[in-house]
């Protein structure tokens, strides 16, 4: 059976969430810049004009900053800290209504012909790929990861898209900020990491100086949460958009994953291999689950399968079976 109700409140949500997006997309554009898209979108109904003048007034009395939208979900230490006052239950971020605004946002367009870089980065699916943006900050960006550039006489602008990027900012005027999921890092001088989950939520780690964290909830919350963080910290913006909140140490180091490199301490063969494949042209597979479970430390370069699954085999005496698709370890 149908909910009106339901249905009601689900398009009021859209308006609304809309209305922010809008608010924000105009915000960041020059003074004086044709606004006629806007006012195509105010004029659909009451509620898109009302939606915008609610938006406007909350954002206007609150500092509010402008946000936009890989790998399991982070340890966070005491994640209640971060809740109290806030409102979860009505906690949401705008990465879906600013993800539809942000591409084909004047900015953007503007990059492609002020920036000699392409509007948007990409990664082959199974290589790390390093670039010098034209400001000459240096870009890396893992396999199978998108960052959309928009670089202008103003600001410089990042955009992660999908997969993990590592950013060291070269030194210039303009200010430069790394946009992904619920989060917004701002920095002048830095080297920081960003990975984009497959749940929507972040995870920041600062290789080098200083950089500010930024967030973005709903207007029923109305609260920007801003963190200040240093070299050797990381933090998370969770799926719900609340943080930034600081993570836990792990047992896995990725410092020197640009080079392929991981560091691993007491962690399952499972997800060391589930690291390994996100590289490999032909699979790892894992023919005896027991073996999953098994504990390995130690550093290993899991972009190179071949000598991976070697490795692998040698350290807990399993069999190497190559197939034309796939590399099987199985029990001897």
């Amino acid at each position: 059976m149908n909910d009106p109700d339901g249905d009601n409140d689900a398009r009021r949500h859209a308006i609304e969430e809309q209305a922010i997006a809008w608010f924000m997309h105009i915000r960041s554009r020059p003074a004086g810049a044709d606004q006629s898209d806007l006012e195509a979108w105010l004029g659909q109904s009451v509620e898109h004009r009302e939606a915008y003048a609610r938006a406007q007034q909350h954002f206007e009395t609150s500092e509010i900053l402008k946000s936009s939208v890989r790998y399991g979900r982070p340890k966070v230490k005491d994640r209640r800290l971060w809740m109290i006052g806030i409102g979860l239950a009505a906690a949401l971020t705008l990465a879906v209504a600013l993800g539809s605004t942000f591409r084909s946002s004047p900015r953007v367009e503007m990059a492609k012909t002020e920036a000699p870089d392409a509007p948007v980065m990409r990664a082959p699916r199974h290589e790390i790929r390093k670039v010098v943006l034209g400001d000459g900050s240096q870009l890396t960006l893992d396999a199978s990861s998108r960052v959309e550039v928009a670089m202008t006489a103003k600001e410089r602008r990042l955009r992660l898209l999908e997969g993990k990027a590592r950013v060291a900012i070269a030194n210039d005027a303009r200010p430069f900020f790394f946009e992904a999921g619920a989060g917004e890092v701002s920095a002048s001088s830095a080297s920081f990491d960003v990975d984009l989950r497959g749940d929507g939520g972040i995870e920041i780690a600062v290789l080098s100086g200083d950089v500010e964290l930024r967030s973005l909830m709903r207007p029923a919350v109305l609260r920007t949460s801003q963190q200040r963080i240093s070299t050797g910290q990381s933090f998370a913006f969770l799926e719900d958009g609340v943080g930034p909140a600081p993570l836990a140490n792990e047992n896995t180091n990725y410092l020197d994953w640009p080079e392929g490199w991981v560091d691993y301490s007491a962690v399952p063969l499972k997800k060391l291999i589930q690291d390994a494949n996100h590289y490999a042209r032909k699979p790892i597979v894992l023919d005896d689950a027991d073996s999953g479970k098994r504990l390995v430390s130690g550093r290993f370069r899991i972009t190179e399968t071949d000598r991976f699954a070697e490795r692998v085999a040698s350290l807990f005496d399993l069999a190497l079976v190559r197939k034309p698709d796939s590399l099987h370890l199985r029990k001897r």
